[in-house]
């Protein structure tokens, strides 16, 4: 009996195991908790400029289904290494690089911060004007991590796109912290940029390379009412394949581009995703070359490929 009270009194002395939080806790239920529940203030918005903005990272998004992903396959945080913490207030990794102080709270594990919302950089017309709308195009990168270098090229990828003056647009590009993007994560950075600058709701578009073109159908059909149109280049095949997905994308117009001499996204698995669209959707365009897994940057810079979607509206 007294070897059992030991045992009740050792028990209750021993501190308890630390519940573990990640860096973010609010709670988005609509659009109005983005100014009531966020507290951040956003730079000036000037003409010709690349702002970063980090309001999302604030917000937790307790269940995704990438998040099974991450966690399955053991995936190091690699926000953690030198000079890759992607929640700086400017978009500057390589030079005039400023490490962030974030204050978390005792509970935080930082190894969970896949758990919260993008930061993303804004790239803001040359003639911006304040009280007019403008076309949204998000631009989703590749790769699953990241360091100083790719930050830094990826966080600067909106320079590659050509932007017509007489139709210019601004361009969302946000940064991913899991394996696959989020449908939910992206609807918050749109109605995010919604909130705090006059955005075309009619024209708002959704691209990616890589494991960002595969992302474009991933957000797209998650989301199948928000864009205008949609163009994934180069979609990568794992972890699960993207051509299930065709149907729930199919009411859209698609400018898919692949390469067949790509030996890293599958060439095969995006030739029959347009096949299996093409049956239902008349307005879908398959770019084929011989890029190998890149050649992207010619791509944006195409005007007549810019223009045919910015041709498009809901």
């Amino acid at each position: 009996m007294y070897f059992i009270y030991l045992l009740i009194i050792i028990n209750i002395s021993l501190p308890k195991p630390r519940k573990e939080c990640p860096p973010c806790s609010i709670i988005i239920n609509s659009k109005s908790d983005y100014k009531n529940k966020i507290e951040y203030k956003w730079p000036k918005i000037e003409p010709n400029s690349r702002i970063k903005i980090n309001s999302l990272t604030k917000v937790l998004y307790s269940e995704d289904n990438d998040y099974q992903y991450w966690e399955w396959s053991n995936r190091e945080p690699w926000w953690s290494n030198y000079r890759s913490d992607p929640w700086t207030e400017k978009a500057n990794w390589i030079r005039n690089y400023e490490k962030p102080i974030h204050n978390f709270e005792s509970c935080v594990n930082d190894n969970l911060r896949y758990k919260c919302g993008y930061s993303y950089v804004l790239n803001i017309p040359k003639n911006y004007e304040k009280n007019k709308k403008y076309p949204l195009v998000i631009s989703l990168h590749g790769a699953i991590k990241n360091n100083s270098y790719t930050l830094q090229s990826r966080s600067n990828y909106g320079k590659n796109f050509f932007v017509p003056e007489d139709d210019e647009y601004i361009i969302a590009t946000p940064i991913k912290l899991g394996i696959d993007w989020s449908p939910n994560k992206i609807n918050d950075v749109i109605n995010d940029i919604s909130s705090n600058i006059k955005i075309d709701e009619k024209r708002i578009y959704l691209t990616g390379r890589s494991m960002g073109g595969r992302g474009t159908f991933i957000v797209a059909s998650g989301l199948p009412d928000k864009f205008a149109a949609i163009m994934p280049f180069s979609p990568h095949h794992t972890p699960y394949s993207y051509k299930e997905l065709a149907t729930k994308v199919s009411h859209l117009p698609i400018y898919l581009h692949h390469s067949r001499n790509d030996n890293v996204s599958s060439f095969q698995l995006a030739e029959k995703t347009f096949n299996e669209i093409q049956q239902k959707n008349k307005n879908i365009i398959f770019d084929v070359r011989n890029f190998g897994h890149s050649g992207w940057p010619k791509l944006y810079n195409d005007e007549k490929i810019i223009r045919w979607m910015l041709s498009w509206k809901k």
